[in-house]
């Protein structure tokens, strides 16, 4: 966090902003079931809350390119503090229809694919090359926590000081982090071309992200470690619970055994990149994850189970940290949002992907430790493919950045 000032106050303001979202995660559906008493309806908000990503990154990496990232980040922030607000309003009225809470979610929700291009694409403007793997750790290192003890504190939180206290929560949490925003010492770069055509711009993107094989290469790798991922992941429960026949308690224990996996990646990353080259660490770095998830298959205890889940985070986190930061430094500042955009878009595509696949085959009667077989040997062979990619030969030489 002590790379230099502004890094400070963004680092300060993702840190709040998070720990606001994590309430909202917590007493977003705990509303809509008291409203619905439906457990679908709280699943369905998840899916709506998702949606935008498709629908807005492109959007959110045309806005950074073309114009100002502190002035989108200040207003991101903002709006996310009114909307919060109206939605608890919403929930406020008993006559509040459902599907109009399904659209205050969903525009809610809109804010993050906006804004994300610009957070990414501002850190190499404020952060020195040397630097842009620690300040991806320390970046990473916030949502690694939160998915560790956000799910504790957030759900302890929202049943100390009611559900609705806790969205009051995360909208100030947001104009505080605008408040950080706005004390960036932030000066526009000279390349903004506003008066260019807009769809003119959009393909710039596509065409840079694809022409770029190590860019492009590395999009395609995380799809398919995001479809991997997915296949179990909204069953990771299940698996413990009822597969496994855990307590609830076990399983929350098993959870945070695989976070701290999560965090160690984000301590040796930076130690790691010292050493090797970008190429080896992010291709090598998802065959070991790979390797971890197909042990599973053999796993029957759940401390077992946390342990190599544990390592296979570690992995996928080294692998993510790394990955950045390659692409923040390879990528010139004039379109580095928008290919920021592109390759989020391609590996997110993947997720509901996965996740539905990953349904069918559960339904259909194949047993979870399949499924962790299969998501390992596809985490396996698409990291053994990008190793004989332009990803996984390139190296420190690779890194220079484009200005």
């Amino acid at each position: 966090m002590r790379i230099n000032r502004n890094f400070t106050l963004i680092w300060c303001s993702f840190l709040i902003s998070q720990i606001g979202d994590w309430m909202l995660k917590i007493a977003l559906p705990l509303l809509v079931y008291a409203k619905t008493q439906s457990a679908a309806q709280m699943a369905s908000i998840y899916g709506v809350s998702f949606l935008p990503w498709l629908f807005f990154s492109l959007v959110g990496g045309l806005l950074a390119d073309r114009g100002n990232k502190q002035t989108i980040l200040v207003v991101g922030n903002l709006v996310s503090f009114v909307a919060v607000f109206i939605m608890l309003v919403a929930f406020e009225i008993p006559a509040t229809p459902l599907w109009l809470i399904y659209v205050l979610v969903f525009m809610q929700s809109s804010i993050d694919p906006l804004t994300h291009p610009s957070f990414q694409s501002i850190l190499p403007e404020v952060v020195q090359d040397d630097k842009i793997v620690t300040a991806n750790t320390d970046i990473q290192l916030i949502d690694n926590t939160l998915t560790l003890i956000g799910p504790l504190v957030g759900g302890a939180l929202a049943a100390l000081l009611n559900p609705r206290v806790a969205i009051i929560v995360d909208a100030i949490s947001f104009l505080v982090a605008g408040i950080f925003v706005i004390a960036l010492r932030y000066k526009v770069p000279s390349h903004i071309q506003a008066t260019q055509n807009i769809l003119q711009y959009i393909r710039e993107g596509f065409v840079y992200a694809y022409s770029d094989k190590i860019v492009w290469n590395g999009a395609v790798l995380f799809f398919f470690t995001n479809f991997a991922t997915n296949l179990f992941e909204a069953d990771f429960m299940f698996f413990i619970t009822k597969t496994l026949g855990y307590s609830s308690f076990l399983a929350g224990i098993t959870i945070a055994i695989s976070g701290i996996g999560a965090l160690a990646g984000g301590i040796v990353a930076p130690i790691i990149n010292r050493h090797y080259s970008t190429g080896r660490i992010i291709t090598s770095t998802t065959v070991l994850a790979g390797i971890a998830l197909m042990l599973m298959f053999f796993a029957h205890n759940f401390i077992v189970v946390g342990l190599l889940y544990a390592v296979a985070n570690l992995f996928s986190n080294i692998n993510v940290i790394t990955y950045f930061s390659l692409r923040q430094k390879i990528v010139p500042d004039l379109i580095l949002g928008r290919v920021v955009s592109v390759t989020r878009m391609i590996s997110y595509v993947s997720i509901p992907l996965g996740a539905f696949f990953g349904g069918i085959l559960v339904d259909k009667g194949v047993s979870l430790f399949v499924v962790f077989l299969l998501a390992g040997i596809i985490r396996f062979v698409i990291g053994a493919y990008g190793s004989s990619t332009p990803l996984g030969k390139s190296g420190s030489s690779a890194t220079e950045k484009t200005k």
